[in-house]
C-alpha cells in the first residue's frame, strides 16, 4: 500500500500535466485545486490508509527541488533592462503586500496564535506565489493544516480577484492610470520562446533538469550541516533559491525551458501529498479568522498597489500584469494578457513572475522575524 500511496502522488500529477497539454481542463480548474483535493480525499475517505510518514517525506522533498527548476529560465539583467516601468510596478507590489500583512498582523494578532507565520507566507505568496509559501511554511515549521487553510483562503480569493480581471479590470484602471505604449519590440520574442519549448526533446530536458535540481538540493544539505551541524530547513530553503538564481545566468541551463513544467509538476505532486495529511474536520477549526486576514492582505495590498501606480503614473496594463505575476505566478500571464489584448506584455509579465520566485522566499522569511520582533 505504501508503494501504491507514493505511485498516486506520482502518476496523478502526471495526469493532470498531460490533461493540461491537451486543454482538457477548464480554465477555471486549476491541477492545484484538483491535487489538493485528491490528496484531501485520500485522507478523509477511509478507504486507502495513508503513511502519514511518507506523505510527509515526499512533501518536504518536492518543494527545495522544484525551487531552483522554477529560475532556472529567469533573465534579470534583461528584465531589468528593457522593462523599466514593470520593474517599477513589481516592486510597488512588493511594498504594498509589505504595508498590508503587517497592519492585519496588528488587527488579527491576538486571535491567531503566530500570526507572525502566516504573515510571512501571505507575503510569499503574494510577492512570488504557492512555491514560496510552500517553502516559507516549511522553514518555519508551519502545521500542515494551517497552509491548507491559507492557501485555500488564497484560492477563493484569488478566484474573486480574477473575475474581476476578467471582466472591467482594465476599463476601470483606465480611468485614472495612463494607456500603455506599444513598441513592437517582445512579439517575435515570445514567438520563438514558444517555438522553442515545442521543439525540445522532452526527455532529456526533464532529466538535467531533476538532476541539477537534485545536485543543487544535495549541495544546500551539505552547506546546512557546514553550518548548523543538522538538517536546517530555513537555510536549505535560502540555498536553493540563490543557487538557482545564480544558475539562471548560464546560458546552458537557461536554454532548459522545460525546467519550468518539471518544476510545476513537483509542485503539483507536493500539493498531492500535503492534502493526504490533513484532517477536514481540523482544517474548519479557525479557518475564518485566517481568511479575514488574507482578504484584507491581499486586497489592501492590491488597492495600495493601483493607488502608488496612480502616483508614479504606470499604465494601467503593465499594473495589471505585474499585479497578476505577483499574485498568480507565470501561470495566468498569458490568459490576461490576452484579455488585454495586449500580447506585447506576455514576456515582461512571464519574467516578472519567475522574478517573484526568486525574492518572494528571502522577502517572506525577512517579513517573519520583522513581525515576529514587532508583535
Amino acid at each position: 500500500m505504501q508503494l501504491v500511496q507514493v505511485l498516486l502522488f506520482l502518476l496523478f500529477p502526471a495526469f493532470l500535466v498531460w490533461l493540461g497539454s491537451k486543454k482538457s481542463l477548464p480554465g477555471w480548474l486549476s491541477p492545484v485545486i484538483l491535487s489538493y483535493a485528491l490528496g484531501l480525499l485520500l485522507a478523509n475517505s477511509f478507504l486507502f490508509p495513508i503513511d502519514q510518514k511518507i506523505a510527509l517525506t515526499v512533501s518536504e522533498a518536492a518543494v527545495p527541488i522544484s525551487i531552483p527548476l522554477l529560475l532556472f529560465t529567469t533573465d534579470i539583467i534583461r528584465w531589468w533592462k528593457r522593462a523599466k516601468k514593470a520593474v517599477l510596478s513589481f516592486a510597488l507590489c512588493v511594498l504594498s503586500i509589505s504595508i498590508s500583512v503587517p497592519f492585519g498582523a496588528y488587527i488579527f494578532k491576538d486571535q491567531l496564535p503566530e500570526i507572525w507565520k502566516i504573515g510571512a507566507m501571505l507575503v510569499g505568496v503574494y510577492t512570488g506565489g504557492t512555491p514560496n509559501m510552500s517553502a516559507i511554511g516549511l522553514s518555519l515549521e508551519v502545521p500542515e493544516a494551517t497552509f491548507i487553510i491559507l492557501n485555500a483562503s488564497d484560492m477563493v480569493l484569488g478566484g474573486i480577484y480574477l473575475l474581476f480581471l476578467m471582466t472591467i479590470a482594465q476599463k476601470l484602471l483606465k480611468k485614472f492610470l495612463p494607456a500603455y505604449t506599444y513598441n513592437g519590440d517582445q512579439l517575435l520574442e515570445e514567438e520563438e520562446y514558444d517555438k522553442q519549448y515545442r521543439t525540445t526533446e522532452i526527455a532529456k530536458q526533464v532529466s538535467i533538469s531533476l538532476g541539477l535540481g537534485l545536485l543543487i538540493l544535495g549541495f544546500s544539505v551539505g552547506l546546512s550541516f557546514l553550518i548548523a551541524g543538522k538538517i536546517t530547513t530555513i537555510i536549505v530553503m535560502l540555498s536553493v533559491t540563490t543557487l538557482g538564481v545564480l544558475a539562471s545566468f548560464s546560458s546552458k541551463i537557461k536554454a532548459l525551458t522545460l525546467s519550468y513544467q518539471t518544476g510545476e509538476y513537483l509542485l503539483l505532486v507536493f500539493c498531492v501529498a500535503l492534502g493526504s495529511l490533513v484532517d477536514i474536520h481540523e482544517l474548519m477549526n479557525n479557518a475564518s479568522t485566517i481568511f479575514w486576514y488574507a482578504t484584507l492582505a491581499m486586497f489592501g495590498a492590491i488597492g495600495i498597489h493601483f493607488v502608488l501606480a496612480r502616483l508614479f503614473k504606470i499604465d494601467a496594463d503593465t499594473v495589471l500584469i505585474t499585479s497578476v505575476a505577483a499574485i498568480y505566478g507565470p501561470a495566468f500571464v498569458g490568459p490576461i494578457a490576452k484579455v488585454l489584448n495586449n500580447k506585447e506584455i506576455i514576456l515582461t509579465g512571464l519574467t516578472t513572475g519567475l522574478m517573484g520566485y526568486a525574492i518572494g522566499n528571502y522577502w517572506g522569511l525577512m517579513m517573519a522575524f520583522l513581525l515576529d520582533y514587532a508583535l
